[in-house]
């Protein structure tokens, strides 16, 4: 069950809720469906998700000191 789901199951069992909290509710539950993560648009983005997953799923994954260096890149 997704959070919508959720909200819609409590919306529809609960009818003693005033408007203003089922309006609470629905708030809530278009801020979560705003930041649900979209499909990538392009075949490059797919598969380089897809890579990751792959290289994840055999357990090649960067060291410490690899996650170090990023990091100090990135900083400077």
């Amino acid at each position: 069950m997704t959070r919508i789901e959720a909200i819609a199951k409590i919306t529809t069992s609960l009818p003693r809720l005033s408007d203003e909290q089922l309006q609470m509710l629905a708030d809530i539950a278009d801020s979560w469906s705003d930041g649900v993560a979209q499909a990538p648009e392009d075949d490059a983005t797919r598969a380089a998700i897809a890579n990751g997953i792959a290289q994840a799923r055999r357990g090649e994954f960067a060291s410490d000191e690899e996650v170090a260096a990023a990091y100090a890149r990135f900083r400077k």
